[in-house]
């Protein structure tokens, strides 16, 4: 092989491995950037519907205090109304638990798959910088280190969602259960029970 063979073989190579490791770091940016637009959603969409409850509680709540003259039953309207306090109370601790939560799982999520990908950064550096002091790579070995941090890539980006969305579920199921037992006994509160007395 002459000198001008070998040099576009080299040149070759080089490309190969440049135009690789140009899409991982785009593929790379394009997961991260999806990973997260889709946690943050999801984090919205489930913070809302919880802040949603909680104002239908409020407004719950204020109906009572401005009916509060109608009223038959002191001790039923009391404990409505303390049950709508308190499941308000109740879900803004929730919100703030979930937020919290959340917020560390992405960026153990966020951790994870950026030491994922920086290894994998680092394997295609380590490649390229071997390729030009020696002019040649070990295409099997490297490929062979490509796949195992590949592996570790797909372990990394798979999302930890199944026990948080389910204990999520039971603080809106919760907020909910609390919102109508006190909602019921509020209105029943502005019942006159006094015709069972006989």
């Amino acid at each position: 092989m002459n000198q001008e063979e070998d040099g576009a073989k080299r040149l070759e190579v080089l490309e190969y491995l440049q135009k690789s490791s140009h899409d991982f770091h785009m593929v790379f940016a394009d997961s991260m950037g999806e990973y997260a637009r889709t946690e943050m959603k999801l984090i919205d969409d489930n913070l809302n519907f919880g802040y949603k409850i909680i104002q239908v509680i409020g407004i719950v709540a204020g109906f009572g205090f401005t009916a509060i003259l109608g009223v038959k039953n002191g001790y039923l309207f009391s404990i409505g109304e303390f049950l709508l306090v308190i499941s308000i109370s109740y879900g803004i601790y929730q919100l703030k638990k979930i937020y919290v939560s959340n917020l560390e799982s992405v960026q153990r999520s966020s951790d994870k798959s950026f030491s994922a990908f920086e290894e994998k950064s680092s394997l295609y550096v380590e490649t390229i910088t071997t390729f030009l002091k020696e002019d040649h790579i070990d295409i099997e070995g490297f490929q062979t280190k490509l796949e195992d941090v590949d592996q570790k890539l797909i372990k990394a980006i798979q999302p930890d969602k199944v026990a948080r969305a389910k204990n999520e579920g039971n603080f809106l199921n919760v907020l909910i259960i609390i919102l109508l037992t006190g909602a019921l006994i509020l209105l029943i509160s502005f019942v006159d029970l006094t015709f069972y007395r006989g």
